[in-house]
């Protein structure tokens, strides 16, 4: 046995994440050329009403259940949503593989969809890729919760209690808002926290490594 093994406990330590890995890189790029579409080609507006979701459009517009996590309201939304994606993103896809990432963020993403439709009243547009990336960060937290970050390269913060203090300002926001107060979702935002750990509860009990095991060689 090796000595990183003995050190780990008989098991090899995980290798580093990478810096850019493949969905994450994908993600990015997407929401990034919808951004510049909006900038260059189309007209902002044309760009969010075509893909962001709104109540009355449910029943003609439906790609807009999925859409909307790629288009945003300006550059520091886009740049603090990519940013935390390229944080936490990268090593979670390591994790689990690309599949599951994917399949994870969405679930996400359809999470923050489902508290707005269901939560907020009135016609308000949705946008932003808020939603998944909050359930992303804390899928990060629930494996690695006690590890320390340094935001924005200078602000230190321990992985749980940035996700505790992060869903506690969306269910306070959300609580004492309407709709999106000031360009914030904050109900949509507690809306992928919320499946993130709904997803990550269903995958704890059913154990999906070991089912895709069994059933692998039937």
């Amino acid at each position: 046995m090796s000595e990183d093994a003995r050190v780990y406990g008989g098991q090899p330590p995980e290798e580093p994440a990478p810096r850019l890995a493949s969905a994450v890189q994908w993600l990015i790029a997407i929401n990034v050329a919808v951004y510049f579409f909006q900038l260059t080609v189309l007209k902002p507006s044309d760009v969010q009403f075509a893909l962001g979701f709104q109540t009355k459009n449910l029943g003609h517009q439906w790609w807009t259940i999925g859409t909307y996590m790629f288009v945003h309201g300006g550059f520091w939304f886009l740049a603090l949503n990519m940013y935390t994606l390229w944080l936490f993103g990268p090593r979670l896809e390591q994790k689990w593989g690309t599949r599951e990432f994917l399949r994870f963020y969405l679930f996400c993403g359809l999470g923050g969809w489902f508290a707005h439709l269901a939560f907020v009243p009135g016609d308000s547009l949705l946008i932003g890729a808020s939603s998944a990336v909050f359930g992303v960060m804390l899928a990060y937290a629930s494996l690695w919760p006690d590890e320390q970050l340094l935001v924005f390269g200078v602000i230190p913060a321990t992985v749980r209690w940035l996700v505790v203090f992060a869903a506690a300002l969306n269910v306070v926001g959300g609580i004492s808002s309407t709709g999106a107060q000031g360009g914030v979702a904050y109900l949509a935002h507690a809306g992928g926290l919320a499946a993130g750990w709904l997803y990550l509860r269903m995958t704890a009990a059913v154990n999906l490594d070991r089912l895709r095991e069994s059933v692998s060689p039937v």
